[in-house]
């Protein structure tokens, strides 16, 4: 077995009984990254300091060191997520210079726990986008097709985790910012219920969505990553026999890509016949109050919380200075407007979206999964497979053509508008080897649970390996 194939817990089982060395799989990883450098799947990877750590944590472990759950694994960070003494640019050129004095605390559990901080990923200028088209620090490449995007913002996490340059990377999820590039790189994802995940000292959206989530190769890391981070038991397996899942063909499944649709369609069939049972849901007033208020609370939070976040961490920049610097003019537009009263959102379309909308679409979620006994709703995590990098503004859905954004988005949104958790499980590939997920939300705070219904879909759906690093 290759090195690089192994997934964290593989990884971490072989350290621990002497199979393999730390410093041999970084070795194994930095000579794969050499090789596949220009996926663009990483802003900054030191080699010698990856190296270094390896080697440390060898000594550590031959001198009786106590071994966390993931001693001596290398896991790679999202570019907007802070580490001490390396770079965080959250891939904006007004941060190219910015290097925090201590960890994140998800960083901070990650080397608690053992782990090898594994460089930074590129991303979406600002976590502002679903490509993560960046002009700025370069474009991720899925590893499945090189012309096609790899997803965002989280897109370099979900390329280095697809091309197996790194076991596991840590991402960030605001409106589907880990789930896409999981769906479209091949890789499983995981976005906490908010509030599981720490979100301090990570460059933020949404202080009411922000949550940090891990992209991996497979359910069982999903699990060890969350119970290292939130100090939770790993959960076990949980039976499909019974198991109520949600299926809403309005919105949710609706204007998919044939084979997209059917991709996840007979992934779902799969479970049926495990003894899982479909529950015909009615998802409109999920959307009545998803849609006043998603969009209203991301864009006039962002001002609100880069400007804290600029001013907590010393940098000496305002939003505006940030704004002037944009390189993306997805991103650029998008902000812009935050400067312009006669466009930015309203003091009273975010009351309105915060105090009425939003805790009504929380309470349409618990009363759905209350009175339906369900256990998961499921979808396509995209609704189409990985876009042309070349098609940056609109791309077909179905029958319509829509905003890149938007296209990508529309089915992540709305879960994490609610806060509830999510997986992208990878359900298999196109005919023209382009990964598909199947998404998978349960209840506000019933991350365990559906942890455990991973573990139990782990066996069902391996993650896909890409042709452009195997071959046929």
């Amino acid at each position: 077995m290759d090195l690089a194939d192994f997934s964290v817990s593989e990884a971490a089982a072989a350290i621990a009984k002497g199979k393999i060395s730390s410093r041999e799989l970084v070795q194994a990883l930095v000579a794969r990254n050499e090789r596949f450098r220009n996926l663009n799947a990483f802003v900054s990877l030191d080699h010698d300091q990856v190296l270094n750590s390896g080697r440390r944590a060898d000594e550590e472990k031959a001198s009786g060191f106590p071994l966390g759950p993931l001693y001596g694994v290398p896991i790679a960070l999202k570019d907007n997520i802070n580490v001490a003494a390396c770079v965080t640019t959250a891939g904006t050129p007004a941060l190219r210079n910015y290097k925090p004095e201590k960890d994140a605390p998800v960083v901070s559990a990650l080397r608690k726990s053992g782990a090898i901080v594994f460089g930074k990923n590129s991303m979406h200028e600002l976590a502002y986008g679903a490509t993560s088209n960046n002009p700025a620090f370069g474009t991720p490449q899925n590893p499945f097709d090189r012309n096609r995007s790899a997803g965002g913002s989280s897109g370099g996490s979900g390329a280095a985790v697809g091309a197996r340059l790194v076991p596991a990377s840590i991402g960030t999820d605001t409106g589907g910012s880990v789930r896409i590039p999981a769906a479209l790189c091949g890789v499983w994802g995981y976005r906490p219920s908010t509030g599981r995940w720490p979100t301090e000292d990570i460059v933020p959206i949404s202080t009411s969505r922000d949550t940090p989530g891990p992209l991996a190769r497979s359910a069982e890391d999903l699990a060890l990553l969350d119970s290292a981070v939130t100090g939770y038991e790993k959960p076990v397996l949980q039976p499909l026999k019974g198991l109520r899942i949600g299926i809403s063909s309005h919105h949710f499944w609706e204007n998919a890509d044939e084979e997209v649709a059917d991709i996840c369609s007979r992934a779902v069939a799969a479970l049926v016949s495990e003894g899982a049972l479909l529950v015909e849901i009615d998802t409109r007033e999920l959307l009545n109050h998803h849609v006043p208020s998603s969009m209203a609370i991301s864009l006039y939070e962002g001002k609100a919380a880069l400007t804290t976040f600029l001013k907590a961490h010393g940098i000496p920049l305002s939003f505006s200075d940030v704004v002037e610097q944009i390189a993306s003019s997805d991103v650029r537009e998008i902000l812009l407007a935050q400067l312009d009263p006669a466009r930015s959102v309203s003091r009273q379309a975010y009351v309105e979206a915060t105090e009425i909308h939003r805790p009504a679409l929380i309470a349409a979620y618990d009363r759905l999964f209350a009175e339906q006994r369900l256990d998961v709703i499921a979808f396509p995590v995209c609704r189409l497979p990985a876009p042309l990098l070349s098609r940056a503004d609109f791309v077909e859905v179905g029958d319509v053509t829509l905003p890149m954004f938007s296209a990508l988005i529309h089915n992540t949104d709305v879960g994490s508008n609610g806060g509830v958790p999510g997986l992208s499980v990878p359900v298999g590939l196109t005919g023209s080897g382009l990964p598909v997920g199947l998404g998978l939300d349960a209840g506000r705070g019933c991350d365990t649970h559906l942890l455990g219904i991973a573990l139990t879909l782990g066996g069902l759906f391996p993650a896909p390996q890409p042709q452009l690093i195997y071959g046929s």
